[in-house]
């Protein structure tokens, strides 16, 4: 066991309602196959960084064995040998809860119980998130107590804590638009040491899947043919 540990907080994209603005645009089905392939990319960005560990928490609890299957997918569509020699030490566990912000909380003190120093959580869904932000993430947990990259759309993109801070979640709602500033202020109430990372977006509304588009072109032309790979590969199936 590494003393880092990477948690993904994932639904089936096949059963979520989280990409329920995409599907009005491109259908249920379509739908389900970008959100797979979010996941992809989110585990290859992962799966490049040495010496972490991989923890999926998925959602709902019998969705594991379609979890295992899109692992077994992302195997063999994933062309990185390196990426691809450590997908077996991916290891799955279900989200019990029915808040997502409990989830949340839950799978902190899981992971860190089970001897973790520093620990990052994020969703499956932050295309433009890389390695590098990742990297310095766990580089900065080593003199802060929680680093959190905030997202465009009120809540964040990226979260580590250096020690599990349960009141750190009190009162807090994924839900609501105050989701950040309550968590900010419980940051404080907390005293916790915090770092701030630069702002991003995750995708689920038709306007991020956009920006997301524009984006990849971008990353393309100054010959960064990595970040979303697997996305990219889909949306090309639209045109």
């Amino acid at each position: 066991m590494n003393s880092e540990c990477i948690v993904i907080i994932a639904n089936d994209p096949e059963k979520s309602k989280d990409l329920k603005a995409v599907e009005s645009v491109i259908g249920k089905k379509k739908t389900g196959y970008l959100g797979r392939a979010m996941i992809f990319d989110t585990l290859a960005v992962c799966l490049c960084i040495p010496k972490v560990d991989i923890a999926i928490y998925y959602h709902p609890v019998p969705s594991k064995e379609r979890f295992e299957k899109m692992i077994s997918l992302f195997a063999r569509e994933e062309k990185d040998k390196s990426i691809r020699s450590r997908i077996n030490k991916i290891e799955l566990y279900p989200q019990k809860a029915e808040r997502p912000v409990l989830n949340i909380s839950n799978a902190f003190e899981e992971v860190f119980n089970r001897g973790y120093k520093r620990v990052i959580m994020m969703g499956a869904y932050c295309m433009p998130l890389n390695k590098s932000i990742i990297k310095a993430g766990f580089i900065l947990l080593e003199s802060n107590n929680v680093i959190i990259g905030p997202s465009f759309s009120g809540r964040y993109y990226i979260f580590g804590m250096s020690q599990y801070i349960p009141e750190v979640f009190d009162g807090v709602c994924w839900e609501n638009d105050d989701f950040y500033i309550r968590l900010g202020n419980n940051l404080k109430a907390a005293k916790a040491k915090v770092q701030e990372l630069e702002i991003s977006y995750e995708i689920y509304t038709p306007d991020e899947l956009n920006q997301l588009i524009a984006d990849i072109e971008c990353w393309r032309s100054v010959g960064d043919n990595r970040t979303a790979y697997h996305t990219e590969r889909f949306l090309r199936t639209l045109e």
